[in-house]
């Protein structure tokens, strides 16, 4: 990763009843981070916050028992895997 100010932001989702549109429940904190090195690359994909996520996207609308557990996509764009 190059060098520079980053916004680390970490959330947990809540599911236990995201099989209803908007009851999925957001739990998010960040953190300012600089990260020092010889790290190259450019991190992408890059999202806007807000408006990254939908409340029908999958992953945010979805019914946890129609699924095995190992089958969950979490929302979002890919990691960047430098």
């Amino acid at each position: 990763m190059p060098d520079g100010e980053y916004l680390l932001r970490v959330e947990h989702i809540a599911l236990h009843m995201a099989m209803q549109a908007d009851k999925a429940q957001f739990y998010i904190s960040c953190s300012q981070i600089k990260i020092t090195g010889d790290g190259s690359g450019t991190p992408g994909p890059l999202v806007s916050l807000p408006g990254a996520y939908k409340s029908n996207d999958l992953g945010i609308l979805v019914n946890l028992e129609a699924i095995q557990p190992t089958a969950y996509t979490p929302p979002g764009p890919p990691v960047w895997g430098a």
